[in-house]
């Protein structure tokens, strides 16, 4: 059986294609009800970029809900009304800046990483960035299409010319170009040519070579431009710290890493790097105001569909080596969505566990070389 075929019995198949994956409702045809088919539970794929704290996370709990829920309960609900919602507004309506200006043309940003704890970095505005992780990059690409007017993954606003120009002038290297290709990321694939692109050849912080993230910044610096390092600061350890920031202090350019765990987070994420480089403050309010009346569309649907039920229901979700993640923003999609998130502990769970758990929600990663048959354990 191929990855993204199941046979059922009672075609229940929902297929909502949003740039991050193909999710499918698996009741299991399976007449001889092998491995996790007999859980008839609802299976999702999910973009491995979109399931952190980034504007993207907005589509994968859009795509989780309604493939296991289907419709919004409402969906001519306004920001008016998520702010009226005091317990959803003040749990995830509001965040904590990290960017200041001081009126001087420069601003303070609150950066982060976990060998140094929170400092601050006096900027400039940026015009160039070398980027490492792709939710600066989607940021970027989130205020680009709200600047320009288009929607983001759409085919317009990947031919849109100011989101293009945007883009591949802005982001001049970073992370393995071929980490675009192999996880589709569409945005990054038809704005920014791989030619103009200065590849460091690595996609972690922990494997920064000092010499050619240096020559990377340096390229980002010519023509007089001032340019900023976006790297991710929970994986930058003590062991990683010198490596990524000496060559921004050697060659002047600035750095900006942050941590992003919560839904909050993401609010706080897009104003900084949005002022960082260059969007006007109306650009970056609507981004968040877009993404924090979807998020509300989601949290009372929920709510209303989960009202008066006492039953716990879990979500399992599983990493391509085959035990759970255990990251705390997977947890935070899982509940967020209704699902107890104790099946998501890092640990190997072996199916006669999971059968006894019964989990109805069931998620793999879209880049995932396994058959469908191989991740519902059907030999098993």
């Amino acid at each position: 059986m191929q990855k993204n075929q199941i046979i059922v019995i009672i075609v229940a198949a929902v297929l909502v294609v949003a740039g991050i994956g193909v999710y499918l409702l698996a009741t299991g045809e399976d007449a001889e009800k092998k491995g996790l088919y007999k859980l008839n539970a609802v299976v999702t794929e999910v973009n491995m970029g979109q399931c952190s704290a980034t504007p993207g996370v907005i589509v994968t709990l859009e795509d989780m809900y309604e493939a296991y829920y289907g419709d919004l309960v409402d969906d001519t609900l306004t920001i008016d009304d998520a702010k009226a919602d005091t317990d959803f507004w003040k749990t995830y309506g509001t965040w904590g800046s990290l960017i200041s200006d001081n009126g001087d043309g420069t601003l303070d940003v609150t950066v982060s990483t976990s060998a140094k704890g929170d400092e601050t970095m006096t900027m400039s505005v940026c015009d160039t960035a070398v980027v490492m992780g792709t939710m600066y990059s989607e940021t970027m690409y989130f205020l680009a299409c709200a600047e320009n007017d288009v929607e983001v993954y759409s085919e317009e606003s990947y031919t849109n010319a100011g989101v293009k120009e945007f883009l591949s002038n802005a982001i001049t290297g970073g992370m393995i170009y071929s980490y675009f290709e192999d996880y589709d990321v569409e945005y990054m694939l038809k704005c920014v040519s791989e030619s103009d692109y200065f590849d460091l050849g690595v996609t972690s912080v922990q494997k920064v070579e000092p010499e050619t993230l240096a020559s990377a910044l340096e390229d980002a610096m010519s023509d007089g431009n001032n340019a900023v390092y976006f790297a991710s600061g929970t994986r930058m350890t003590a062991d990683y710290y010198d490596n990524n920031v000496n060559p921004c202090k050697s060659t002047g350019a600035n750095y900006a890493f942050f941590g992003p765990t919560t839904i909050s987070d993401v609010f706080s994420c897009v104003e900084a790097i949005g002022c960082i480089m260059g969007f006007d403050d109306e650009t970056i309010d609507e981004v968040i105001e877009d993404i924090q009346l979807r998020l509300y569309k989601i949290y009372y649907s929920v709510e209303s569909k989960t009202s008066g039920t006492t039953d716990t229901t879990y979500a399992y979700w599983e990493s391509g080596r085959g035990s759970t993640v255990k990251s705390s923003m997977a947890k935070v999609i899982v509940q967020y969505l209704g699902f107890d998130a104790s099946l998501l502990d890092g640990a190997d769970h072996d199916l006669e566990s999971l059968l006894e758990d019964n989990p109805k929600l069931l998620i793999f990663y879209t880049n995932d070389s396994r058959t469908m048959d191989e991740m519902m354990r059907v030999d098993q």
